[in-house]
């Protein structure tokens, strides 16, 4: 990329809080659904991994571990987020 090109981006913030606040919002954004993304990829790992021993044509109790577990790691998750954000105040 051109260096000039970095500078008229600037410029354009500058003159253009407004838009700078989008670029900020957007950004935030994606990189919630980037953490979600993860979370969800980690929660079916893990919880797959500890629920079910064999595929078969249903789960059966292995649905009601996935479901517990689903639950426990998203309780856990909101819990420790909570702390973080706490102890940053």
């Amino acid at each position: 990329m051109d260096p000039g090109m970095f500078e008229d981006v600037a410029n354009q913030l500058k003159n253009n809080p407004e838009l700078a606040r989008t670029l900020v919002e957007e950004q935030k954004k994606m990189e919630a659904q980037m953490q979600l993304k993860t979370i969800v990829n980690k929660l079916s790992m893990e919880c797959w991994d500890k629920c079910v021993d064999k595929v078969g044509t249903s789960l059966g109790r292995q649905e009601t571990c996935l479901t517990h577990c689903a639950e426990r790691y998203l309780e856990t998750d909101q819990f420790i987020r909570q702390r973080m954000t706490n102890s940053k105040k």
